[in-house]
Formats: C-alpha cells, structure tokens, sequence
C-alpha cells in the first residue's frame, strides 16, 4: 500500500477515535444535561460500575436495523434469536434442530413437512405461542415476497393448535435454512405498526427503544428455555469508534471491534476472536450501462460499461493480493477468501487460485484489449478508461479500510477505483452502477442462489450486478431443487466452477470475493460466552445464538 494512503488512514483512524472519544466524554460529564441520550447513558454507566448484582450487561457491537423487529422488514438471521422463536435453530456443530418445533419430519419426497410445536411457548404477553401465528407469520412472507422467498410453498396448515403442515410444490433444499430465521409473530397483534411494539417468544422483550440511542430489552418471563443470567440487555447504538471510547470510558460489558482497533487495550476487557464465514470482496456489474431495474421495491439504473467487460472482473481476481489486504485492513484477523462459503461442505476448492500477481493481471487486461497508450498508468479500451467508482458504507471501518487497500492495490495493474463512502440507502440506489463493497456468509448456501440466480433480479437486494449466466442458473435451479442436502452441494460447486464456466473468481468474477473476517469483540474479563459457532455474516447478531447460556464469573 502507498505510504500516503497508509498515513492517510492513520490520521483519518486518530481523528476518528479522538472525536468520538470527546463526545462520549461529554456524555458522561454532563454537558448535554437535558437530552435523552445522556440520561441513556447515564444510566447505562451506572449500571455497569455496579457489581454486586449482576444482571445486565451493556453492549456497543453496531447499529440496528432501524429497529424494524419485524420479519416483514428484514428481521431475521441470527438476531432474532433474542426476541422471536423461530421453527428451527442452529447448535454450535451447525445442526439444524427444533426451537418453537419439539422436531420436524420430512415425508420421503421433500414435498411435505411437519412440525409439532411446543405447548409452553408464549409470546412476551403471556399469549400462547399457537399453530395460526406460524400460519399466518409464513403466509403473511409469502404473500409479502421481498425479504423471504417462499413461492415455492404450496400451502401451510394448522392441523390443529400444535401443529404446522407446509406442503411446497417442489423439494427445496434451503428451506431447512429459513425455518431458522423466520421469527414467528402473533396473528392478533401484527399490523403495519408492529416494529413499534414487537411481541415475540424469544428470551427477552424490547421495553424501549430509541432512535438512533439505544435498545432495552428484558428478560421475557414467559420464554420457554433456558433462563438467562442477564435479564437486561441495554445496547447502546454507537459507531466502531464511539464503542471503544465508550470501553474505554467503563460504559460497556461488551464492545465490537474493527480489526484496525484490535490491539488497544482496555483496563478489565480481554480481546475475544471467532472464525467466521463472513466474507468481503467487490461487486462489479456485470452488464453494459443503461439498463433499468429495481433495488428494494425502487426503480434503479444498472450496468457499467467497465466492469461489464470480463476482463476487468479476471484481473482484479488474480491481481490483488488477498494477504496483503488482509495485513493492511484486518491487521491479520482474518483468512483469504474465494468465495462466500470457504471451507463449508458446499464450497468448490477447485477456485482457490494464485492471486497477487499483477503481470498475470496485466496480461488479462493486454488480451482483452485494454492498453494504457497515453501512458498515464489507466488501461483503456475503445478510447474508455478502466475507471469506475467503489462504494463503500461509510459507517463500517472495515469496508473503508478494504475498499482504499482495493483501490490501492489496482491502481498498480491499470485499474483506478475511485473509492466512495455513503450510506447503505444511497447504496442501493447507485450500487447497480459502480462497483461496492460487498459481504455475505451464512450457515447455509442460500446466498449463492440469491446473489448468482438471474431468477432474483430485482428482488430485494438480490444479484446486485445483474449477473447472468444460463448455465450457472441451470445448476443453482438443480441445487435449490435437490431432495437431499448431499446432491444439493453438487449442484452448488458447479454453479462456481465445472471446468469450463461459473459465478466463481476464475469464472464470469460478478463478486470478487477477498477476506474472511474474524468477528472480534473486547468483553469483560469475567464474562464467559459459552461456546460460539463459527459466526455468520454480521457482528452486530452474530454473538448472540447463545445468550441464555452467558455467565459472569468471579
């Protein structure tokens, strides 16, 4: 990396901290007496310098989804392991096993599944949780269609008050994986208000919530597993650098570090590190500009008539050095990665290639007709530069930290990446168009469908580069379809490479996939949080699969 991007992001990463460290500090001391937040924090610090009752504990791992504790608005994944019961969870070997449902069965051509639920689940009213609240809850997704794809069900049916039949169309090998991350609600409570007063059947209820402050939860009485030692759970919605300054201020049990903030030390927190299958790297549209689609429900351009070309994607697979990256902006807590499931049964090995080679990177850009001819170190091609702008969210250190090393690291084989950083929403907006730093990884390979299948465009999110390939749709169809787990991973290892084309890096490159980041936290010394499976993609839930079994030692 160039020495004055290096003291740029030196300086950029010291006037960060020092700001934020100042404003937590005017926090604590008073002098925005009078506003909501100080009263917040004040008495979230209170909390945390008292130890002779230990049943809270204060959090700093990110910001919340807009508090929308709602499925319908893209509550799901791991986070809803603190609020809502889902059908199914996931252990820490990553076995899917019953939550709501005692357990499932499977009728013998994938068609037909069946759940019996538990008969001491209640929602945090004290409402028993009932076979017409996972009903409606599926239903209502299915019929909504933006953040769950459930067209392929057929039907779902409440047989009786603890039973749920789903009965889909065709086999559906991830639907395994979606029965863990529905949060179920209940029928007589949703409305389009719901996000304001969530009712779930998860450990803890949400008591307050603060826009933009801080999240309260409670101990949910009613919660039908094990109980929690912590029945109070206050996060406190800070950037990366408030959240250490407020560590280091005494304010939090538990704070989420980016890999840069890594070796601060913070008097009574130890630094803890988990594996994850949370990968990094850079979406590139893959069609020429000018095209119009949806983002989100939004009318959306699409298209680059850079990063469209095919060798523009190759070369930033072979010539960026993904250890290097990792050393600048992960300070090495992390692994390379290929794609966004390394090392998980699914994953294709054979697209594990050399990479940092910036002459066979120029040599991929030479054959495909881009030629630096005015000599001013960009390729062009047709009289068209190899210039384009990368996105990044502005408020995550690491994507900031990745993107100007990216940028850094192409400008030495011809490539210049403008780096941007903004908002998510603004992201979705002009991400169809520009190159953004992306992320994925779960406990499943759903998203190798949702980010490679021309089947999704314009849904949601999904295949953001408006990639397109008939035959790696055709596997990913065969995949998604398949009756068994085992034929399924086939199928998803040749939609990345089956010798001749593929979504992978040494195939059509829409996602050049990068890093793998390690998920760290700095927690206190005596808190112990159990044993963590590999995490999945997003810090900010990821810990939390196991709160009820957390303890504070001596």
């Amino acid at each position: 990396m160039r020495a004055s991007n290096r003291r740029w992001l030196a300086r950029k990463r010291a006037l960060s901290y020092f700001l934020s460290a100042f404003s937590v500090f005017l926090l604590l001391t008073g002098c925005e007496s009078g506003s909501s937040e100080l009263t917040a924090n004040h008495d979230a610090s209170s909390a945390i310098n008292s130890q002779t009752d230990k049943e809270e504990l204060v959090l700093a791992v990110g910001k919340m989804d807009g508090g929308q504790f709602d499925p319908k608005k893209g509550w799901g994944m791991t986070q809803i392991r603190l609020t809502h019961s889902s059908l199914l969870t996931i252990d820490p070997e990553l076995n899917f096993i019953g939550d709501l449902a005692k357990s499932y069965t499977i009728s013998e051509d994938a068609l037909t599944w069946t759940f019996p639920l538990r008969e001491d689940a209640k929602f945090s009213n004290g409402e028993q949780v009932t076979a017409g609240d996972v009903k409606f809850t599926y239903e209502m997704l299915k019929e909504d269609g933006i953040k769950f794809d459930l067209s392929f069900v057929k039907s779902i049916e409440a047989t009786d008050n603890h039973t749920v039949v789903i009965t889909l169309n065709e086999p559906r090998s991830t639907f395994v994986s979606q029965l863990t991350e529905i949060g179920i609600v209940p029928k007589a409570h949703y409305d389009d208000h719901y996000s304001q007063n969530p009712i779930g059947s998860g450990p803890y209820k949400i008591v307050q919530y603060d826009d933009g402050q801080q999240v309260i939860m409670e101990y949910n009485p009613y919660w039908y597993g094990t109980e929690p030692q912590f029945k109070k759970l206050t996060f406190l919605l800070y950037e990366e650098d408030a959240a250490l300054a407020a560590a280091k201020a005494g304010e939090a049990d538990i704070v989420y570090v980016p890999p840069t903030f890594a070796e601060q030390q913070v008097e009574g927190m130890t630094l803890r590190i988990y594996e994850s299958i949370d990968s990094r790297g850079i979406m590139l549209p893959t069609q020429p500009s000018g095209g119009k689609g949806l983002t989100n429900g939004k009318e959306v351009e699409y298209g680059n008539d850079v990063t469209s070309d095919l060798a523009i994607r190759q070369s930033l697979n072979v010539g960026l050095n993904r250890q290097e990256l990792l050393d600048v902006a992960l300070n090495g807590y992390g692994q390379k990665a290929y794609c966004l499931c390394d090392n998980m049964p699914w994953f294709n090995e054979e697209t594990v290639t050399e990479d940092g080679d910036v002459e066979a990177a120029k040599k991929i850009l030479a054959d495909g007709g881009w030629v630096d001819t005015n000599k001013d170190g960009i390729v062009e091609k047709d009289g068209r530069k190899a210039e384009f702008t990368l996105y990044f969210s502005s408020s995550d250190q690491l994507r900031s930290d990745l993107s100007l090393a990216v940028a850094d690291q192409a400008a030495e084989f011809g490539i210049k990446m403008n780096t941007v950083g903004t908002t998510w929403d603004d992201i979705y907006v002009k991400g169809k168009t520009a190159a953004v730093a992306w992320g994925g990884g779960r406990h499943h390979p759903h998203q190798l469908y949702t980010m490679n299948s021309s089947k999704v465009f314009d849904q949601g999110i999904n295949n953001m580069s408006y990639y397109r390939n008939p035959k790696v749709d055709e596997y990913l169809d065969k995949a998604l379809t398949a009756p068994t787990q085992e034929e399924s991973n086939k199928y998803w290892k040749l939609a990345q490479w089956d010798g001749t084309t593929g979504f992978s890096g040494i195939g059509d490159a829409p996602i050049v996939w990068l890093v793998r980041v390690d998920h760290l936290y700095l927690a206190n010394e005596k808190l112990d949080l159990g044993k963590q499976p590999i995490h999945s993609h997003g810090h900010e839930w990821a810990l939390f699969g196991n709160v009820t079994e957390w303890t504070w030692g001596k």
